[in-house]
């Protein structure tokens, strides 16, 4: 079993969630207690919970573990849907260059990054492409990895962002089914994770 403060950062980072405590016995865990805004049903945080520390740590938690109590909030923002219309790639020597269109609210937008064509670094650059479509004015996006991860006998892409407001710094991820379209899965996480913080 992952330590249980390991477990309680996992939990943290996840959409909605605003403090979590977890109680183990040594061998397993007991209980998971959430406190969550009321964005998001509470359904579907337990199985952002299974999803995430599985994918990151390997461990199983019983759904029926976990307890999730939701706290009014002021009137928050809606998420905005985004969807990937099309992604481009230009190699060049040992560069490789990516243009994306994306689709916000019936309007299309399009990003480019360009980075070293090495097999870690394209998924960022695809990820940074996205992250200028979007181009938030408020807040500062980075793509700082993306993984595929192994859950039950399924492959997910799991893209990791940080964002700031120049106030506070915080983590968000985003996941996708990993298609036979590798590139157009690291996308749509990175796009995944972009929905839940714009």
């Amino acid at each position: 079993m992952p330590a249980l403060k390991e477990l309680e950062g996992i939990i943290s980072r996840i959409e909605g969630v605003k403090a979590v405590k977890v109680v183990g016995d040594g061998e397993d865990v007991k209980e998971i207690h959430v406190i969550a805004a009321d964005g998001k049903n509470p359904k579907q945080i337990v199985r952002d919970i299974e999803t995430a520390v599985l994918a990151l740590t390997g461990y199983r938690i019983d759904r029926k573990v976990v307890s999730v109590a939701q706290l009014s909030s002021v009137p928050h923002r809606s998420r905005r849907r985004i969807a990937l219309v099309d992604i481009e790639e230009d190699e060049e020597a040992f560069k490789i260059r990516f243009r994306v269109v994306l689709q916000i609210e019936g309007e299309e937008i399009e990003g480019e990054a360009e980075g070293v064509n090495t097999s870690p670094q394209v998924p960022l650059v695809i990820g940074r492409a996205i992250v200028n479509a979007v181009g938030e004015k408020d807040l500062a996006i980075s793509v700082d990895d993306i993984q595929v991860a192994r859950v039950f006998n399924k492959e997910y892409v799991l893209a990791h962002l940080t964002c700031s407001d120049g106030k506070s710094e915080w983590e968000v991820i985003g996941i996708s089914p990993r298609v036979e379209d590798y590139n157009r899965a690291c996308a749509l996480a990175v796009i995944d994770a972009l929905e839940k913080v714009i």
